[in-house]
């Protein structure tokens, strides 16, 4: 491949990995990598932790997965009692959670302290860069972003049922029939939306699917791009976007299987056959698994999209948290008052915790310091090397100044330096995540290595940004 084919990609993937904007998969004029195979991408994953948050109140408690062994003293602090989990920003470390009396706490992980970050609120949410957004019974918006509360000088133009987070700090807001973008710097606006049914966003926001009697609307919330409408036979119950926004699911009322649109050509494409209709879907993080709720009964489906095949149904209870598929690949459930992990390919129990199913859970890919020891471990002599690693890490030639690598980020957030490097791989790059080696290191993206100094840096000049020499230390 010739080195200018992959400037503009490295360039828009080492933003990304910083979270200045979405990443290369995010939608844009061209379409997202899911249009070039038959189905969604599927990658390595990352190592899983579940979160346990007491609804009465009390210590937050981390598992690991897929076993669900607990991580002693993993996080700090305690939480009274909670009516909702918000979500958990990796980079700041923050556990959002809503309380009965409406207020919203911010837990930080590490310290441990509880802070109140506004009062009152009707609708919260977590945009894809890890800012949170409220909004309380006048109106009023607060957001959080890399720890810095900001109250928004104008209120909402409307109350919300439904609340995306978007890029560039935008909040978009369903108002039905209207839909509002709003930004703290910016007039809020508002178009006008079907009043219809089940509402679905993208992962950054840039368009939402709405569920209608005779079809599905598209419709972009900054006004960037003409509505559109893909009519079915079928009356959608339920919407949800693929990871990277190229695909929408949707599930039918009398239709036993899933269709699928296509948001480029605004069409459906294919379809998901399931034993009969289906009233909810969820995705997996990367798109790999797809959970659908029938309509009758309390058990969860579970299709391999790649295949299109139903691997098998789970008994369960549905709620706002759970059954979900963990950064990992588990799949997480409430059973007879327990939580469960299954993996989805055989679904043969992995792990269990007892009496924990009246609780909440979070999935994430964040982990904890005390779990720092086993990813250090990883990286020593003797233990298998780093992913994306190659014979050349440890055999390189004699005379050799190295191993040395040329660095294009770090971030304490694995999923997406893992996503990032795959990306690389894909571009013809020797790109590798190297694993912290200490609670103060990130997950170092990495090109390379390189025997000597004058080669990395060469490697790095073609790049067309900023870069960094890295040699770990002996």
């Amino acid at each position: 491949m010739r080195t200018s084919a992959w400037f503009p990609l490295l360039t828009g993937l080492a933003l990304w990995g910083c979270r200045s904007r979405p990443p290369a998969g995010a939608p844009s004029q061209s379409k997202a990598p899911e249009a070039l195979s038959k189905g969604p991408a599927v990658g390595p994953r990352s190592p899983g932790i579940a979160i346990r948050v007491a609804a009465q109140g009390g210590p937050v408690r981390a598992f690991r997965l897929p076993t669900l062994v607990e991580i002693p003293n993993a996080v700090r602090g305690k939480l009274p009692a909670v009516e909702r989990v918000v979500g958990l920003d990796i980079e700041s470390e923050f556990l959002f959670v809503s309380t009965g009396k409406r207020d919203l706490l911010a837990l930080d992980l590490e310290s441990g302290r509880v802070d109140t970050v506004a009062t009152g609120i009707v609708q919260a949410a977590l945009g894809p860069d890890g800012t949170l957004y409220t909004v309380d019974g006048k109106r009023r918006i607060v957001s959080l972003a890399r720890r810095v509360r900001f109250p928004w000088p104008q209120p909402l133009g409307g109350m919300p049922i439904e609340l995306f987070g978007a890029t560039d700090q935008r909040l978009v807001a369903v108002d039905p029939p209207k839909v509002i973008t709003a930004a703290a710097d910016q007039p809020s606006t508002s178009r006008n939306i079907p009043v219809g049914g089940d509402v679905a966003a993208t992962r950054w926001g840039d368009l939402l699917a709405v569920a209608t009697d005779s079809g599905v609307a598209l419709l972009d919330p900054v006004g960037r791009r003409e509505p559109a409408f893909v009519r079915l036979e079928d009356h959608p119950r339920a919407v949800v976007f693929s990871p990277s926004g190229h695909r929408i699911y949707v599930a039918r009322r009398t239709d036993p299987g899933l269709a699928v649109i296509d948001r480029y050509e605004r069409e459906e494409i294919d379809g998901v056959p399931l034993p009969t209709p289906a009233a909810t879907i969820r995705l997996d993080p990367l798109g790999r698994w797809l959970l659908a709720r029938p309509t009758v009964g309390d058990s969860v489906w579970v299709v391999d999209l790649p295949v299109k095949r139903l691997t098998g149904a789970v008994a369960t209870e549905w709620r706002a948290d759970l059954p979900a598929v963990a950064p990992d690949g588990s799949l997480l459930v409430r059973q007879n008052g327990d939580v469960v992990a299954y993996r989805p390919d055989s679904l043969v129990a992995t792990g269990r915790v007892k009496g924990a199913g009246a609780d909440f859970w979070t999935l994430t890919a964040w982990r904890p310091r005390a779990a720092y020891g086993s990813a250090s471990a990883e990286a020593q002599p003797g233990q298998p090397a780093p992913t994306g690693a190659t014979p050349a890490d440890t055999a390189l030639p004699p005379g050799a100044e190295g191993p040395l690598y040329v660095q294009v980020s770090t971030s304490q957030n694995e999923a997406w330096s893992g996503e990032m490097a795959q990306q690389l791989s894909r571009a013809g790059l020797a790109a590798k995540v190297l694993p912290p080696k200490g609670p103060d290191d990130g997950y170092r993206v990495v090109l390379g290595p390189y025997p000597t100094r004058a080669q990395a840096e060469a490697i790095g000049r073609k790049l067309g940004r900023p870069f960094w020499i890295y040699q770990p230390a002996p």
